[in-house]
């Protein structure tokens, strides 16, 4: 069963059977109110013969009251079967068909009563017939006469059923056309929900198979609307993902070949030098060279691991309260020399009285590390570098803040937002790539997300960029 066929039915079900609900329920009322109808006409009509007959008494005009009793039932035949009225010394009786046996099986009931009596009763015909029974009397409660009429229980049903007949077919009608307008406005609501999803399961293979300019063409304000929008994005991000993935491969690439040549290169100059006998300075500096690509490739390989570590939540904190001073400072100096042969300016500064912070120290100091080697990064000859530390304007006192500002080629506000995405590059110039592979400022990131911490940058384009990161003083 498809998703429209569903839909469909989910809506038509429950519509159809309100609809069946409410037209019972019209139904049995109006049944109802004919019913309470009919039966209200049937009691006027008997009050009406009442006070014909009690006018007539007070009179003392008896041929008055034969003519009323006598056009009773011609009147309201077939809806009375019978009228009678018994006093002291006369009884007058009149039946539906005086020539059938109608008269015979009615006229027993046309006797004196001195109280008013209403029953429904079965005749010898098998006609059901509903009795008024009243006496008339004076003011003074003298006794005048009784009436007795009675009225076709058979023919009020019968009126009634027609009447239920002729507005059962009208709820009918209207039931059929309800149900066909909630069919087809079903299906058309089922199919505006359908066709886009359509859209987005059709896209979404295509992202799967591989296709990278994807995107879903779907206005609409509602939540499918945000879904089409959510999925746009997505796709977007998803095809710089997969850019992201190709320069990371480019950079991992990169990063291991070149290292690995050196080693594999001055190796080789290493052996021959032995049976040569090269001077040991030109061995040293080849020893040096294959530290240094060793050292490249295990730092290259431990940022890997860290972020797999992350990822599974397997990633070890040894906290202690940690001076982020003595941290800077250590780490600045081991930095020193470095900026110094690239002729780049390099200080820090240290608000006084700065409190301890509760954190891995040697996770802080690869914080400062990938930041400070960033910074040495993106910074051209005679830029300047700044460490700062003090107490967070941005969280309050119970966070200190450090930040890692550089007067080199800066930041767009994009980036800003994206840098510490993974495998994510900073494009120096617009078509020149720096070396590395992305994953630094992720493991920023994490780290200080670690920390309960947060991290951030900003920066103006040409004009230099600052990465700030605060931590809680109390670790929490």
């Amino acid at each position: 069963m498809n998703l429209r066929l569903k839909f469909t039915l989910s809506v038509l079900i429950p519509l159809s059977l309100v609809i069946v609900f409410e037209a019972y329920a019209i139904f049995s009322a109006q049944k109802s109110y004919l019913s309470l109808q009919l039966e209200g006409e049937r009691e006027r009509s008997f009050q009406m013969f009442y006070r014909a007959c009690e006018e007539a008494l007070k009179s003392d005009n008896e041929r008055q009251i034969d003519n009323i009793i006598n056009s009773i039932v011609p009147i309201h035949r077939p809806a009375i079967v019978y009228a009678a009225f018994v006093s002291g010394h006369k009884k007058i009786f009149i039946a539906r068909d005086d020539n059938s046996n109608i008269a015979s099986a009615f006229l027993e009931r046309a006797k004196r009563s001195y109280a008013s009596i209403t029953e429904t009763f079965e005749s010898l015909t098998g006609e059901r017939i509903y009795e008024y029974v009243s006496p008339i009397t004076t003011s003074s409660d003298k006794y005048l006469g009784t009436l007795i009429i009675g009225f076709s229980q058979d023919y009020t049903d019968l009126k009634v059923k027609e009447g239920v007949s002729v507005i059962s077919h009208r709820i009918q009608m209207v039931a059929v056309i309800a149900f066909l307008f909630a069919l087809f406005g079903a299906n058309i609501m089922a199919f505006t929900l359908v066709k886009p999803i359509k859209l987005l399961a059709i896209a979404a293979k295509k992202i799967g198979d591989g296709e990278k300019d994807v995107e879903v063409d779907i206005s609409r304000g509602d939540e499918i609307g945000s879904l089409a929008r959510t999925f746009n994005d997505m796709a977007i991000k998803v095809k710089e993902a997969d850019s992201m993935k190709d320069s990371f491969v480019s950079s991992v690439s990169h990063e291991l070949r070149s290292p690995l040549a050196a080693i594999d290169g001055y190796c080789d100059f290493l052996i021959d030098g032995v049976n040569q006998d090269y001077p040991k300075e030109q061995q040293l500096r080849g020893l040096k060279i294959i530290k240094d690509a060793a050292l490249r490739l295990t730092s290259f390989i431990n940022n890997i691991l860290d972020l797999a570590k992350m990822r599974a939540g397997k990633f070890e904190m040894k906290s202690s309260q940690v001076d982020a001073g003595e941290v800077i400072r250590e780490i600045a100096s081991l930095f020193e020399s470095l900026a110094l042969s690239q002729k780049k300016t390099l200080k820090y500064e240290i608000a006084d009285g700065l409190p301890s912070v509760c954190a891995d120290i040697e996770k802080i100091k690869q914080v400062i590390t990938n930041l400070l080697g960033n910074a040495l990064k993106f910074t051209r000859e005679n830029d300047a570098i700044t460490i700062s530390a003090m107490l967070s304007a941005s969280y309050g006192p119970e966070y200190i803040e450090v930040w890692v500002a550089d007067t080199g080629i800066g930041l767009t506000k994009a980036d800003a937002e994206k840098v510490f995405e993974k495998f994510y590059q900073v494009k120096e110039g617009e078509f020149k790539k720096p070396k590395g592979t992305g994953l630094g400022l992720s493991i920023v990131y994490e780290i200080i997300r670690l920390h309960n911490g947060r991290v951030w940058a900003e920066g103006e384009l040409g004009k230099g960029s600052v990465f700030k990161f605060a931590l809680p003083i109390t670790g929490k």
